[in-house]
């Protein structure tokens, strides 16, 4: 749930924006013509990335590339935690505008998204940015890539790229995944296929074509099979808690787990653990 949205543009791009959210769930965030850096002020959450997840907390800071994100809920102490992020965006043509050209070629492309911390001089810009946005008059166009150019430089140094056309070009190289290691990445998540699809850059139509392809099996199926023999091995091998286990596993309820659970094994979680528990 967004509380509180403020953003500003240039050519009905957005370049700065600063929101506050609690309890979202997941949401996607595509990023396929822009990429971001990302402040998080207060509260904590997680991005997906195709291959990893990333928890961010607070005064962190995250600076992902072109592609297709979900950002997360996570579990915390707190559940009414206020989540506030302030994220600035790199569009490829204010760029031109910026620096004129950005075609120099870096061999630096295999990162998909930094997490950050926030030194000093990200600190001061951060400081600078939450001004403009009490002040948004002053925020115009002039000064929206005036700040764009500022944070460039200062990731030019913090991330040791030799010089802004190579972070820049780096950022909206096209990134390619190997389908099975992104399934294998996020197969005990509890992403829908329309979700996962999303992380393989795919239509849900040509997921499901790819998928049985390659696993000869429809991906509802194969996926379900494995995070049940994953259960069933934790039933067995450790005490942890049934609740803790349908968690890892990436089951969306415990009622849906335990109707899967006996359809395969002929026995509840429970009496699968009593009866062939090796702890």
């Amino acid at each position: 749930m967004i509380h509180e949205y403020q953003s500003v543009k240039i050519k009905n791009l957005t370049t700065f924006e600063k929101l506050s959210f609690q309890k979202f769930g997941r949401y996607p965030k595509s990023q396929k013509n822009e990429a971001c850096f990302l402040f998080l002020l207060n509260g904590s959450f997680q991005i997906r990335t195709p291959m990893k997840s990333i928890v961010l907390s607070k005064n962190d800071a995250m600076l992902p590339k072109c592609g297709d994100y979900f950002y997360e809920d996570i579990q915390k102490e707190d559940e009414n935690e206020m989540v506030i992020a302030l994220g600035v965006y790199f569009h490829p043509e204010l760029l031109k505008d910026i620096f004129l050209k950005t075609g120099t070629e870096w061999n630096n492309r295999k990162y998909v998204a930094y997490k950050m911390n926030v030194d000093e001089l990200l600190e001061n810009y951060k400081t600078t940015l939450l001004y403009y946005f009490n002040h948004p008059i002053l925020f115009d166009e002039e000064m929206q890539l005036l700040k764009i150019k500022e944070l460039l430089l200062i990731l030019s140094k913090t991330e040791n790229a030799p010089t802004v056309k190579h972070l820049i070009s780096s950022l909206f190289y096209p990134q390619e995944y190997d389908f099975r290691e992104v399934i294998e990445k996020n197969i005990y998540a509890t992403l829908s296929l329309p979700e996962l699809a999303i992380l393989t850059n795919m239509s849900i139509a040509t997921f499901k074509r790819k998928f049985n392809e390659l696993y000869q099996e429809s991906p509802a199926e194969y996926i379900k099979k494995r995070k049940l023999e994953k259960a069933m091995k934790l039933l067995i091998s450790n005490n942890s808690r049934i609740t803790d286990i349908i968690f890892d596993c990436g089951f969306e309820s415990n009622s849906s787990f335990n109707r899967a659970f006996k359809k395969k094994y002929q026995l509840s979680p429970t009496a699968y653990r009593a009866q062939y528990s090796k702890t």
